[in-house]
């Protein structure tokens, strides 16, 4: 089969019709199988699409194997679907044609896709847990404050009872501590669904990698699906400039993103790979040394390799070291207020009894 010159070209697309990171997925882990068994794409693509469900995936499928069936080359049948498919999977899909490896190309690129679905799905169990707690500390704090703690100091009132220094305490702090909780619960509520649905803004994800624990955790991961994609590319011999564009498409980190881009524009004006990328702050300096090895070698899609696998294991001793730190936190928080709304409100209560008796 003959494959057509590469052209890379970075169209605008329609968002709403553009194939999810699971869709465009499932379709590599689809085309890579029916490649490497020697079936025809065709019949194996117009199958597949009968027994999915939704209607994005299943209609590009379909639009495929139509493509496929009327003798057209894969090269040209992805071309025609391009708008639907993200732009980097688009360029390994043709990377891996014009090498003759697309089956491993794009096993390798859904081995990627779910390694990172795991860290996610590590990072969001631990999070939905902790948020439980907060929800749940949140509830108490409130029911106590509204409920509780005034019906407590109308009775202190009432009898003129001397008050221990944390029942004051409490009394006086109270306040502070329902809203401090609610503002947080609602910010913690709020921005994962602005970073979902607004378009990438890079400061945003600046500003999350300063969280403790959380941000170290977040940035790692993005970091090693970058190297993830740039050696998949430069191993299928992608122009430098073309695999970092295609690679800044591929990533759910806008300020990461916005830094393959300069770098792009960099290397394009002849600037060294190593030195545009030690330029900027979105490139770990822990990366540096290994991108040069793997340009002097030359073993750049090594060298991206081993900071995937770096990166990855950090991300993953991250994680554990969340798990491990942030929901005993919460439930130890959550006894402590219980317990110091107890003794707080009991001391006062116990002296009250001894003086009626």
């Amino acid at each position: 089969m003959i494959v057509p010159m590469m052209q890379f070209s970075w169209p605008s697309l329609d968002a709403s019709r553009k194939l999810s990171t699971e869709e465009a997925t499932e379709l590599a882990a689809r085309v890579a199988d029916l490649t490497k068994a020697g079936l025809p794409l065709g019949e194996g693509l117009r199958a597949l699409a009968g027994e999915l469900s939704g209607r994005r995936l299943p209609h590009v499928l379909g639009v495929l194997a139509d493509r496929l069936d009327a003798g057209e080359d894969l090269a040209v049948a992805i071309d025609s679907v391009g708008r639907y498919l993200p732009p980097h999977l688009r360029g390994l899909v043709l990377a891996g044609l014009r090498s003759g490896r697309l089956a491993e190309v794009l096993e390798e690129y859904v081995d990627l896709e779910r390694s990172q679905d795991e860290i996610r799905r590590r990072l969001l169990s631990s999070l939905l847990y902790s948020f439980a707690l907060l929800a749940v500390l949140t509830g108490v704090t409130v029911f106590v404050q509204l409920f509780i703690t005034p019906r407590f100091t109308s009775i202190f009132r009432d009898f003129n009872c001397a008050l221990p220094g944390i029942t004051v305490w409490f009394i006086c702090s109270s306040w502070l501590a329902m809203w401090g909780m609610v503002v947080l619960f609602c910010v913690l509520t709020v921005v994962p669904i602005l970073l979902a649905t607004l378009p990438p803004v890079s400061f945003l994800w600046s500003a999350m990698y300063r969280i403790p624990v959380l941000g170290p955790l977040l940035r790692w991961s993005h970091v090693a699906q970058f190297a993830r994609l740039m050696s998949l590319l430069t191993e299928q011999c992608v122009p430098l400039p073309d695999a970092l564009r295609l690679t800044s498409e591929g990533l759910r980190d806008a300020s990461l993103a916005l830094g393959c881009r300069r770098v792009a524009e960099d290397v394009d004006n002849g600037r060294p790979l190593v030195e545009s990328m030690a330029a900027k702050p979105q490139f770990p300096a822990s990366m540096i040394p290994l991108v040069e090895w793997g340009q002097r070698g030359p073993a750049l899609p090594d060298a991206f390799l081993a900071i995937a696998e770096m990166f990855e294991g950090r991300a993953r001793s991250q994680g554990s070291l969340l798990q491990a730190i942030l929901m005993p936190v919460m439930f130890l928080t959550i006894v402590i207020f219980v317990g110091v709304f107890v003794v707080a409100m009991m001391l006062p209560m116990i002296q009250l009894i001894q003086k009626l008796c």
